[in-house]
């Protein structure tokens, strides 16, 4: 499995430096960058999804889906009370998106090719059950984190979590598992290859918001270090022990502990923008995060193995 990850995290550093020089050369520009992220967000990850979900079901494969649900909104919980813990290591604004960091985590665009690459179509379906909280939180969470004057109503986050694109999705795939209902042929195969460009696009769009040039103080590298350390292997880490304790399988341990590594989220450089915030601090956290995820995820999947 290492070795399958090793040159898993080569594709993937391959797909950023190409992202990196169009976008250097000018052949994707910020509106360049739009298209792509709503062709990714809005077309790819949901055809991936729902793909995902019309494999072959079975009664160990549900009680699997349930534990890393489960274990999923247990740590979200968990790492959610423990980033609002005050730290004068941080300025107010840089506090914002170390929160956010933490909680946040880039699975959907990363991490969901990774798994796939280690577990095929089972994998991505767990994976995507395990990031419906880090996907709640980083909308409902996310603005009112880098805008606390901003009040949602309940209404209005029960409404934006049911209108999810990939919740919806993931239950339209399950309900067609209930159903005992299936595609056509060519409309499954067409979807399934609109699925497989997920990988390529989604790793040259954040390979592309790499791009942006970044300054930073002698402070901010202490602290941009700091959250990637915590953000990349002190949390994995963490869910690899709560894993063991619980003696769940391989599968489940990998691809919990594996999400839990990854990179924060692209969205935290766009929210600190959108609101003024720090944005230079927030765009080196998720590029240092990003690149020594190629490495870490590695390191993590050697220790995953190892404790098998």
């Amino acid at each position: 499995m290492t070795t399958i990850l090793i040159n898993t995290q080569l594709t993937i550093v391959t797909y950023l430096i190409v992202g990196f020089f169009l976008s250097k050369t000018g052949l994707i520009d910020g509106q360049a960058q739009l298209f792509i992220s709503n062709l990714t967000i809005n077309v790819l990850l949901p055809a991936s999804v729902f793909t995902s979900f019309l494999t072959g079901m079975s009664m160990d494969l549900l009680i699997s889906l349930g534990t890393i649900l489960i274990l999923a909104i247990l740590l979200e919980v968990f790492l959610s009370l423990a980033s609002k813990i005050p730290s004068s290591r941080f300025t107010p604004s840089e506090a914002c998106v170390a929160h956010y960091g933490y909680l946040v985590s880039n699975g959907g665009l990363i991490g969901t090719p990774v798994i796939e690459s280690l577990f095929g179509p089972v994998g991505v379906m767990c994976c995507n059950v395990f990031m419906i909280p880090t996907r709640i939180m980083a909308f409902s969470a996310g603005e009112s984190i880098f805008n606390p004057s901003l009040k949602r109503t309940p209404k209005a986050i029960l409404f934006s979590i049911l209108t999810n694109k990939i919740l919806v999705v993931m239950a339209l795939g399950l309900a067609m598992i209930g159903f005992h209902l299936s595609l056509p042929a060519p409309v499954l195969t067409a979807l399934q290859k609109i699925g497989g460009c997920l990988a390529p696009f989604s790793l040259i769009l954040v390979g592309s918001m790499l791009a942006q040039k970044v300054k930073l103080n002698a402070a901010m590298v202490k602290n941009v270090a700091w959250i990637t350390l915590i953000r990349l292997l002190a949390i994995p880490l963490a869910a690899l022990g709560i894993c063991l304790l619980l003696h769940l399988d391989f599968q489940t341990t990998a691809v919990i502990t594996l999400l839990m590594g990854m990179p924060v989220g692209s969205s935290c450089a766009s929210f600190a923008k959108k609101y003024r915030g720090n944005e230079a601090f927030a765009s080196a956290v998720v590029l240092i995060s990003t690149l020594l995820s190629t490495m870490t995820l590695v390191l993590l999947m050697k220790l995953i193995e190892l404790a098998f």
